[in-house]
């Protein structure tokens, strides 16, 4: 069962790696430039247009009717609405 279990996750792991796109649009230095993923730093804004895939763990901070395909990680079959609204923990 375990080495089926692994099978499976380097399945997974090699199908999100073949999701990723070479690269994508941020602002920097307040301009829009074209960079490859493995060159998003923290601070980039990234701006995503239709289609794009999310180069990285994010936080959106403005956006307007925007869903994500979740099924690659966890297997959700429907698109996820997302929005920009703080979430606050309760103490």
């Amino acid at each position: 069962i375990a080495a089926w279990t692994e099978h499976k996750a380097g399945d997974a792991l090699e199908a999100l790696s073949q999701m990723t796109q070479a690269s994508i649009y941020v602002m920097r230095d307040g301009k829009e430039v074209k960079v490859d993923v493995p060159n998003v730093v923290r601070g980039d804004i990234v701006i995503l247009g239709t289609g794009d895939v999310v180069p990285a763990d994010m936080r959106l901070f403005e956006a307007d009717d925007i869903k994500v395909s979740e099924m690659a990680l966890t297997g959700e079959p429907d698109d996820v609405a997302k929005t920009c609204k703080l979430k606050f923990k309760k103490p």
